[in-house]
């Protein structure tokens, strides 16, 4: 492991700009036999940014999972195409689906050979937060904080299961003449 590998597997405070989460992101995605991601909002920059290395874990057999919302519109269609073009089958894409409720969370999940990790981060899924924002982020080991990391992951497994719906061709059309006309 190199040793910038070292610095971003062992520091939990994580504090943007000049200490971007992407790169522990990065890190954690090349060890994960399982990916989740939920964030309130995703940017076609965040897509991009993200896509080639999600890509490489699906390529790798890696399940990976995205939920994500639609409050207030900010995430961007084409960056929900984008992903699942880019990633394939690998990815379940999915969308926050309780009206009349907001969804703001944002922590990324990882399955490790050895442990599992949360980042709880006010960073979203876009460029600019993941690399260059003033975003927070702090790692949650499950070896460390195996209730506090239960906790994390059942709110993440209910709100999948029972509270989301997937992202189709039907969805993503509709979603995308709404979010026109409220850029218009």
């Amino acid at each position: 492991m190199s040793p910038d590998m070292d610095l971003y597997r062992l520091r939990n405070c994580i504090r943007g700009p000049g200490d971007p989460l992407y790169k522990y992101l990065r890190t954690s995605i090349t060890e994960a036999l399982r990916i989740r991601f939920l964030v309130a909002f995703i940017t076609e920059s965040g897509a991009r940014l993200m896509a080639k290395p999600l890509e490489e874990a699906a390529g790798r057999g890696t399940s990976i999972t995205i939920l994500t919302g639609t409050y207030l519109y900010n995430t961007e269609p084409y960056a929900l195409k984008y992903l699942q073009e880019k990633v394939g089958l690998s990815l379940e894409l999915r969308v926050y689906a309780e009206t009349g409720r907001s969804f703001h969370p944002k922590a990324y999940f990882f399955d490790l050979p050895h442990d599992s990790e949360v980042f709880i981060s006010s960073a979203n899924l876009s460029w600019t937060a993941l690399t260059t924002g003033v975003e927070w982020s702090y790692r949650l080991r499950k070896s460390l904080a195996p209730a506090d990391y239960q906790l994390f992951d059942e709110e993440y497994q209910r709100l999948f299961a029972d509270h989301s719906q997937p992202v189709t061709e039907d969805f993503l059309r509709e979603y995308w003449q709404e979010w026109k006309a409220r850029a218009t």
